[in-house]
């Protein structure tokens, strides 16, 4: 299995890398002088082979080749707004969406939701969040990370997702289901955004506040969810329905 680091403004040449991505590469990985990996930009959507020279858990030393486009990028506009829940629930969510191809995670705040965030709180939970997209795009072959925002204001954070041309709010008791609005927005190649509330669920009034700005309020059935499992079902389903699209 090939070994994937982030390197940041990736460039030809020999450069000493961030303690973080040499203790990955020399402590977690094992890797050594002249053995190779693929560093790969997050920002860029660039990727380059590269060779560690100089092994170090602090400040190991490579040598990264010409960079080229990334092989595997997000293919559409697939954007999920959540809300903050208690305990590692959204760094679980950030993980399976980056797993899943979610090219923006919102994280937001609802009337009903458990944990409150705000000031330092809430940035050095958003930095950790990025870290989590981050890493998972490393293992999982992409290059082009979620960009992770928050935490913001439920109003805000439908009003971010403006352009997104297929918007759901995923509700158990909308009289809607999800599936047949979302085959049409895949067939015809819409960006989507899904919403989805806290553990208690969305109020009517933050339900009728997506509803004015624009989204379909939408169940997936009989089931009710918990607010992971919600946001992995819609997102695995755009994978599927876009496989089969591009299948002849």
């Amino acid at each position: 299995m090939t070994v994937r680091a982030p390197v940041s403004d990736l460039a030809e040449g020999e450069r000493a890398l961030p303690a973080e991505t040499s203790r990955y590469l020399c402590r977690v990985r094992r890797l050594g002088p002249g053995d190779r990996f693929v560093a790969f930009d997050p920002a860029a959507g660039a990727e380059a082979d590269a060779t560690i020279v100089e092994a170090s858990a602090d400040a190991a030393r490579v040598v990264v080749g010409a960079p080229r486009p990334a092989r595997v990028l997000a293919s559409a506009g697939l954007v999920l707004v959540y809300a903050l829940a208690k305990g590692d629930k959204v760094d679980a969510v950030v993980r399976d969406a980056t797993e899943l191809g979610a090219t923006r995670v919102l994280v937001t705040r609802t009337e009903r939701a458990v944990v409150k965030a705000s000031g330092e709180r809430a940035g050095d939970k958003l930095s950790r969040w990025r870290r989590v997209a981050e890493q998972a795009a490393r293992q999982c072959g992409r290059s082009d990370p979620p960009a992770i925002d928050g935490v913001l204001a439920w109003d805000e954070a439908l009003d971010r997702v403006a352009g997104c041309e297929a918007r759901f709010c995923l509700d158990p008791r909308a009289p809607d289901a999800l599936g047949g609005a979302l085959a049409s927005a895949i067939e015809r190649g819409a960006s989507i955004a899904f919403a989805v509330g806290p553990e208690g669920g969305l109020s009517a009034a933050e339900v009728d506040l997506a509803r004015a700005k624009g989204f379909l309020p939408a169940s997936l059935g009989a089931f009710v969810l918990r607010t992971e499992t919600v946001a992995a079902a819609v997102l695995g389903a755009v994978r599927v329905l876009e496989d089969r699209q591009r299948r002849p």
